[in-house]
């Protein structure tokens, strides 16, 4: 269902993501797709979750190159913005639905910023520690980089805008 979304995401964005057209080509009931999400947030939310997954799984198989925690950081945005630009339809569907307010997103929201935090954390500090001011910044970080995404999606940011915001804040709060 997930990987049914993201395919008609990325050819058509939000309008193309129909919970007919996703649970005919995941072959599943109608009322299974809505029991799993119950609604077309819920549904793209989790595929964003899905797809922040699937980066700390190659983040994990090919760790940061930089030996410093802010340029190890910055090189993990970087991966993350590159794939999320290689689908600017899937892409905006998903921030759209991540910043809906829809309130039965609340629980896959979490996921998503707790995925990503910890990805983060992971590129700052590998295994070691974290400490409550460097998850500050981090938590900072992932902020500035949802506002970035939503300015791209928007058409107020250049692509290659959104990682060079990002490269100075991080070399800002990571000073």
């Amino acid at each position: 269902m997930l990987a049914s979304s993201l395919e008609l995401a990325a050819d058509g964005g939000w309008d193309a993501v129909q919970m007919r057209e996703v649970a005919a080509r995941s072959d599943v009931a109608i009322g299974t797709l809505y029991r799993y999400f119950p609604s077309k947030e819920n549904l793209l939310v989790s595929v964003m979750l899905q797809q922040i997954r699937d980066l700390s799984e190659r983040i994990s198989a090919r760790p940061p190159s930089a030996t410093e925690s802010a340029a190890c950081v910055e090189e993990v945005l970087a991966r993350a913005n590159k794939a999320l630009q290689s689908t600017p339809e899937a892409t905006k569907a998903m921030i759209k639905a991540l910043v809906s307010g829809n309130t039965d997103v609340a629980l896959v929201v979490e996921m998503v910023r707790d995925e990503m935090r910890g990805l983060l954390a992971f590129a700052y500090a590998g295994d070691g520690a974290v400490s409550d001011d460097d998850m500050l910044r981090i938590d900072l970080l992932s902020d500035i980089w949802l506002a970035t995404l939503v300015g791209w999606i928007c058409g107020t940011e250049e692509a290659g805008e959104v990682q060079a915001r990002l490269a100075e804040a991080v070399g800002s709060l990571f000073a």
